[in-house]
This record gives C-alpha cells, structure tokens and sequence, in this order.
C-alpha cells in the first residue's frame, strides 16, 4: 500500500510539469494513465485545488469578456460530449476511451486549466509595456445603388446605404466600442454607459453610449452630417482620452461639419427625411437640386449631371418607394421646367461598362 501511495504522490507532482509542458515523453504518458484510472480523482481534485489557491487571485482579475469566453468553452465542451455519446455508440474503443475520460476528467480538471490559462494570460499582459489589446478589423462594403444591414459585436445594429465602407473590431476593446465609417449608416446603437460608443467618419467624431442616429460622410461631399434620432451624442476633436468636447447634439436635430472650414453647425430638422432610405424610402422636402441629384445618383448607380447653374435655384419636394428612375425623371421634368438626355453606358478599356448617363438642362417656358 506504500508503494502505491508513493508512485500516486510521485504521478501528482508531475501534473505540474504537465501543464508547463516541461515534461518528458514517458512522464507525459505517466500522467495521462494516472488520470485515467477513476480511483485517482480524489488525489487529482487535491493537487488542481492546491495549485488553484495558490495562485492569489480572485474573481476580480477576470474581465466580462474572459468570463464569456469560459462559458461558451465549456459548453461546447458539454455538447460535444453529449453528441458523441448519443449519436456515435460505434466509435473504436480507443476514441470511447478518450470521451469516457474526457467527460469524467471535465469537472475534476478542465474548469482549473481554463481559468489557470486565462489567469496566464492576464500576467503576461499585465507586464507587458504596451496593454492596449490589438485589433482584429472586419470592413463591410455595399456596391452603388444597394443596402445592407448587420449586427456589431456587442449586439448593436447598423444599416449601411450604398457605396459605404464600414470598419468595426471582430471583438470590441475593453474599454471602448470604436468603429469607422464612409459614407452613410444609420445606427442602433446598444445602450453601455460604461464601454462608449465612437465613430470616427471623415472630420467628425462621435460618442454615443446608447443611441439612434445616422451619419452621412462620403469623401466625394464637402459637408459630414450627423441627424440624431434618440439618445445624446457629444462630437470632439482629437483623441477621445484627451476629452476635447466640441458641441452635444439632442434628437431631432443635426449636426452638419464643413470640411473645408470646419464650421460647425447644429439645428432642428424632419429626421424622418433623412433616415426613411433604411426602409426603402427616398425623402425629399424643400432640398436644393444639386442634393436632389446627389441621392438619386447613390440610390441608383447612375451619373446625373446639371448643366444649367439655374436650375439649383429650384427647390424639391417629393416621396419616393417603389418609382423607377424614368418615372422620378418624367415628376422631375413636371415639377420644374427641367429636360433630360440619357446616354447609353459605355464599355471601358478593362471591359466594364460606366455608369448610365443623365444630362439635366433647364427647358425653355
């Protein structure tokens, strides 16, 4: 009974070395026959709740992300032993043998090696020069003339309009959810005092900490809007550790930036014109012709081109759905004395085809 109790004792030391992957071949074979023997449990559960206290730490040193990591390891650690225990009862014996072990072993050894590893990591990165967690950037683009919708990461939601480019982190810093944009989205933003919200889009920065709002900011256009829907936003310059606030913005109003002179300038607007294109809507109420031109030409891949100045001088007011760009062009041509000419797309030396051409000039009364 010595004997045994000594080479028990002398199997439980090499744990440690295990894990460290110090071990040799054959002590690494010693330890994985130890731990398969069931009447070993109890000396197994000893030496991992040893080595767990002994680390000082608590719960404190696990962020929320770690702590959801664990979960969602461990359950899949529980589902897939019980799929290969209902579903494949043939499997060889050897396989049977390491599921068998697998599932016994879980609650004796699994639970204090994932924290242990995740403690690992939190040291290692805690001593580190540098902590600022690196990023792994997903970008979503939607070709002229379509729209697209997704979820971000932390559960908020954003409708991208067309020809817009979105950049957001697979996984979200630990302090902040930043993300990027050019061009239009409209966002949904999940409501986290503590993690705020930030969009960089263009000359504009933007924080939110749960909010419905949409920003338009294409690089070709002087101006970045932003038309607040619900919530608060703050706007700042900078980096946003340095806190340089610039102006709050409340619902119903917009905030419009000239990019050339940086004038900025917030005030009362229809929200609903600007945010309707999410449900497939094209809104305009009292807008200049050059802005009238500049939707139409987004919303359906084309190129419309004024050539009489004049004709800015008229103002618009329309709802469209389901027109198509004749019938818009045939209300056009009703509402204003307006003519138009369509040129047919033309094949490029890289064998694409441009866009279709509109030609807008003021028709004589």
């Amino acid at each position: 009974m010595a004997g045994k109790v000594q080479n028990n004792t002398s199997n439980v030391s090499l744990v440690s070395k295990y894990l460290k992957d110090i071990c040799s071949n054959e002590e690494a074979q010693r330890v994985v026959s130890f731990m398969e023997n069931p009447e070993n449990d109890k000396e197994l559960k000893v030496e991992f709740g040893s080595q767990w206290a002994n680390q000082n730490f608590n719960e404190s040193d696990f962020t929320s992300e770690d702590k959801r990591m664990l979960d969602q390891i461990l359950d899949r650690i529980q589902h897939k032993i019980r799929l290969e225990e209902e579903n494949n009862p043939a499997k060889q014996n050897t396989y049977k043998k390491f599921i068998t072990l697998f599932s016994r072993a879980a609650a004796v050894l699994i639970l204090p090696l994932l924290l242990y590893s995740i403690y690992a990591t939190i040291q290692v990165t805690n001593t580190q020069t540098v902590e600022k967690k690196e990023l792994v950037w997903q970008t979503v683009k939607t070709p002229a003339g379509m729209q697209t919708d997704f979820l971000l990461p932390d559960g908020s939601h954003v409708w991208l309009n067309s020809g817009s480019v979105f950049k957001y982190p697979v996984s979200f810093a630990s302090d902040i959810r930043q993300v990027e944009l050019s061009g239009e989205a409209f966002f949904d933003v999940v409501k986290d005092a503590a993690h705020p919200f930030l969009v960089q889009a263009g000359k504009m920065n933007i924080e939110v900490k749960g909010t419905r709002f949409d920003v338009i900011s294409y690089p070709a256009e002087t101006k970045t809007e932003l038309i607040l829907e619900s919530g608060l936003v703050n706007l700042f310059s900078g980096n946003y550790a340095d806190n340089h606030s610039i102006a709050t913005v409340e619902p119903g109003h917009i905030a419009l930036l000239d990019n050339e002179s940086n004038k900025l300038t917030v005030s009362e607007v229809d929200v609903n014109k600007y945010t309707a294109w999410k449900e497939g809507k094209l809104i305009f109420k009292d807008d200049r012709m050059d802005e009238v031109v500049a939707k139409l030409n987004r919303w359906f891949n084309i190129d419309i081109q004024l050539k009489s100045p004049e004709l800015n001088e008229y103002v618009y007011t329309a709802t469209y759905q389901d027109e198509t760009l004749n019938q818009i062009l045939e209300l056009l041509t009703i509402s204003a004395p307006i003519k138009y000419t369509i040129s047919e797309r033309e094949r490029q030396p890289d064998n694409t085809y441009s866009k279709r051409k509109i030609v807008l000039t003021k028709r004589k009364i």
